[in-house]
């Protein structure tokens, strides 16, 4: 079952833009921080890369990097704001709503910070079993238009909300604070919601995130390896253009 692989999990969420965007947009208010916006440049996403395939000791953690993001506009890859995101999931049932991921990833992001990538993050996704509708949040829908007085106005249906993705994100986010991450690390705790037949995503939470700081420690023999590494790998990556071309 996909939802048993990470890199499957990975997979469809770099192909949901909603989603992804959602899920890294705290490295992306890290590498662009204000007045810079973090949806103005596209991206590059590589998955899973071997850590030995940018020139780094394979003997030491963590052994690929899970997200690899390489910001470009129409003229440059911004190779200087390369982002390294290390990725937990976790799945927690109904039997066992409490249940965690086997390791938070202190280990896995700050080799990220050792190895020298611009930017560090660490995103935790909460994939949790669905909750039987009788015991999901029971809510009214709101329309589209406001209101005379430009209040919220309620159509008179109801909507059948899953409080368990935001339950354990939420979770997630407090035992994250109690990690002591460095500084420069990012960080994002999201839930995901299933859809109907289990293929996909039908929303997310908003996320619990912290962004993260320029790294002190580049590597520009990384950088390099980073550049070569897209030359060798084209048909490797994900091109994620956040804006359809013409929208005005």
């Amino acid at each position: 079952m996909w939802r048993q692989s990470e890199e499957k999990i990975l997979k469809r969420i770099i192909a949901n833009r909603a989603c992804l965007a959602n899920c890294i947009n705290f490295s992306l208010n890290s590498a662009f921080p204000y007045p810079e916006h973090q949806f103005a440049n596209d991206v590059l996403i590589f998955l899973s890369v071997p850590r030995a395939e940018l020139g780094l000791d394979p003997e030491r953690k963590p052994g690929d990097v899970d997200l690899l993001v390489v910001p470009f506009d129409h003229s440059q890859y911004h190779f200087e704001r390369s982002i390294a995101i290390e990725v937990k999931v976790v799945r927690p049932t109904i039997k066992k709503p409490s249940r965690n991921v086997n390791s938070m990833g202190l280990k896995q992001v700050s080799g990220l910070l050792r190895d020298g990538f611009p930017f560090v993050g660490l995103l935790h996704v909460a994939l949790p079993e669905a909750t039987p509708e009788e015991h999901c949040w029971d809510l009214p829908l709101i329309a589209n238009t406001l209101g005379p007085n430009g209040e919220l106005v309620e159509t008179g249906e109801r909507v059948a909300i899953d409080p368990f993705p935001i339950i354990t994100a939420q979770r997630q986010e407090g035992r994250i604070a109690t990690m002591g991450l460095p500084v420069e690390v990012g960080f994002c705790s999201i839930g995901l919601n299933l859809s109907t037949d289990g293929e996909g995503f039908s929303g997310g939470t908003v996320g619990f995130d912290k962004p993260g700081k320029l790294n002190p420690q580049i590597s520009h023999e990384l950088l390099k390896a980073i550049e070569k590494y897209l030359d060798n790998h084209r048909g490797s990556f994900s091109e994620v253009r956040w804006f359809d071309k013409g929208r005005s």
